[in-house]
């Protein structure tokens, strides 16, 4: 009460669960990424996008991850390797022509297996590994990686969304 007895309007600040168990998870994914000696940047971020308000939601979020990173993990390879293969200069118009007509077989194949919803993260996944990181030396190595970290996120978001 304030100095006329009348009650103060105090605003209470309330973390929902939905955060508890984004946070949670997000940690977790940093302590594998120590575990496993690499840096948990994508696994924490499919962690953050994957975590949803219900088992239900957060199961068929992460399904649909999980299918697109693997469809965008392998084309992200596969141009990797044709780029090496026909000796394309990186970051050239022509890289960029070869990377953008990727993303017709990407979108295909996700309509295909009728999982048109994981279309978007196949395309992203593809990028990220292609544009990102297309001058690694181990380019399998780097697309292996990617979807690894990917997938742990996308597990431990869905098993403390059961869990909690």
């Amino acid at each position: 009460m304030n100095r006329r007895g009348e009650p103060e309007n105090k605003k209470i600040i309330f973390i929902g669960m939905r955060v508890i168990k984004t946070i949670i998870a997000v940690h977790i994914c940093f302590l594998i990424g120590m575990i496993r000696k690499s840096l948990p940047f994508y696994s924490a971020i499919a962690a953050i996008l994957c975590m949803q308000n219900d088992q239900t939601n957060s199961l068929k979020v992460g399904l649909n991850r999980m299918k697109g990173t693997l469809i965008g993990g392998l084309y992200g390879f596969l141009a990797i390797m044709l780029i090496k293969y026909i000796n394309i200069e990186l970051y050239s118009y022509i890289h960029y022509l070869i990377l953008s007509l990727f993303l017709i077989p990407i979108i295909y194949t996700n309509v295909h297996l009728q999982s048109s919803s994981s279309t978007y993260i196949s395309c992203v996944v593809f990028l990220s590994i292609t544009v990102s990181h297309g001058a690694d030396v181990s380019p399998l190595l780097f697309a292996v990686n990617r979807v690894v970290e990917t997938l742990i996120g996308i597990v431990v978001s869905i098993g403390i969304n059961v869990i909690m």
